[in-house]
């Protein structure tokens, strides 16, 4: 699919931020929010609260209020508007937080951004768009990659739970934090998945993690070690083991297979 090229108007980059300067604000384009160090909370309009963290990134639209707040934060902001109108389905996609799988390809952009503010302001316009070009077209990569598809659920409750798992997996959410958001105890929370889907949750949380090597491993370049970090594992010697449980080959075979 063809990506649109944005216009970029301007490129912030604040260090070590206390708090930020206003609680919230309002803009009239597109506004690409790079979470480099620390953490924050945020709503877009009359959204639910979301947290971000180190790497985070958080796509605001037009004409929508971003709430904000933190206790210390160093982060890239860029507005940016597109050169041509861009399908309403793709931009709506990337609407919100997204952690790029590909960490290290993040933090070498937001590094190569940081060195172009030791130029005039202006000489360097051409190449910060590229690079938020690049960041936008990896962030749509990644949220078109085949991901493990939640089940159809009538339940509300165990639907929500789901949700959250997926959600969280990126984070690597813990139950007992899904159960407390859903006011009720892990052992409620068990109950629910072993009467409707056979399985208690830290079978399906497994297997979301496993849909989460799998990508990092096929869609990126990070090391062994750095996957299981990633992804909950004690080491790499464990995730091996796991996944070649699960799969039926090692993961360097499963790389050469699917990487692209």
């Amino acid at each position: 699919m063809q990506w649109h090229m944005p216009q970029l108007q301007y490129h912030v980059h604040v260090r070590g931020a206390l708090h930020f300067q206003k609680t919230h604000d309002r803009y009239n384009h597109w506004v690409l929010f790079v979470a480099e160090e620390g953490g924050f909370v945020y709503r877009l309009d009359e959204g639910e609260e979301q947290s971000a963290a180190t790497g985070d990134m958080v796509l605001c639209p037009p004409d929508t209020t971003f709430h904000r707040r933190t206790d210390g934060l160093s982060f890239h902001m860029l507005g940016f508007q597109w050169r041509e109108p861009a399908e309403a389905e793709e931009t709506r996609a990337l609407i919100g937080r997204h952690r790029l799988l590909n960490q290290p390809r993040l933090q070498s952009t937001l590094a190569l951004l940081r060195d172009t503010l030791l130029y005039p302001a202006g000489e360097m316009l051409d190449y910060k768009e590229h690079l938020l070009r690049d960041l936008l077209l990896i962030s749509q990569a990644e949220r078109r990659a085949p991901r493990m598809t939640p089940p159809h659920i009538d339940d509300p409750l165990l639907r929500q739970a789901i949700e959250l798992m997926h959600e969280q997996s990126e984070q690597g959410g813990e139950l007992r934090a899904i159960a407390e958001r859903l006011g009720i105890s892990q052992v409620q929370l068990t109950r629910l998945f072993r009467r409707q889907l056979g399985q208690p949750p830290s079978a399906y949380a497994a297997a979301l993690r496993m849909d989460k090597v799998r990508r990092l491993l096929a869609r990126t370049d990070l090391p062994l070690w750095r996957i299981a970090e990633q992804c909950g594992y004690t080491d790499e010697h464990h995730l091996s083991k796991s996944f070649k449980q699960r799969q039926g080959v090692n993961p360097s075979v499963y790389r050469r297979m699917h990487q692209v």
